[in-house]
């Protein structure tokens, strides 16, 4: 009896220190929620695309665009890879900002992302695609990653920063259809 009783002290001191080793050990939730970004059917990737009706004809509407890639972006010789006002087609590269949080709270800037976005006008229209999401690294490391749960590198963290991608993006996005409408123009009264 009294051996018993031993034993079943000993067993559960055990279960306890393996508890309690056990939650010392940040544990991976893989039953978070993935982030709901766009991906594309053909390249399954990250891409955000729409047609937009706007009034105007393709050189009004690349000239808006510019003016929005002018005001928008800091250094716009850094942004802008190729513009054609001929063929309506302007071409950037720019970036935005992953935060992670420290054990405190605070927040920090964990990297940068980098992007591409197309816009093409035509008349009465224009389409824009902001796509090929890569993590600034060492070699190209492409957003997506982020998405897969069974891979041994992945973090919780991955959905915070998709999710902080997908925010910024349509921000972004905003922005640009907000900069794409006609300016109206209001006559001095003196």
């Amino acid at each position: 009896m009294q051996l018993n009783l031993i034993m079943m002290r000993k067993i559960s001191l055990l279960a306890i220190l393996v508890l309690t080793l056990l939650s010392a050990f940040p544990q991976k939730n893989k039953n978070l929620e993935k982030p709901d970004l766009p991906i594309d059917e053909k390249t399954q990737t990250v891409t955000y695309k729409e047609v937009v009706q706007q009034e105007g004809t393709p050189q009004e509407l690349f000239d808006r665009a510019m003016d929005w890639v002018k005001s928008y972006y800091k250094n716009t010789n850094e942004v802008i890879k190729s513009q054609d006002r001929e063929s309506g087609i302007i071409e950037l590269r720019s970036s935005v900002r992953i935060y992670g949080t420290q054990k405190d709270g605070s927040k920090h800037m964990r990297n940068i992302v980098y992007y591409k976005c197309k816009i093409e006008c035509r008349d009465k229209r224009y389409r824009y695609v902001i796509s090929d999401f890569t993590e600034k690294a060492t070699a190209v490391s492409p957003i997506e990653v982020w998405f897969d749960t069974e891979n041994p590198k992945w973090e919780p963290a991955h959905f915070e920063y998709l999710k902080q991608i997908d925010e910024q993006v349509k921000e972004i996005i905003a922005s640009m259809k907000n900069g794409m409408n006609p300016k109206i123009e209001q006559e001095e009264e003196w």
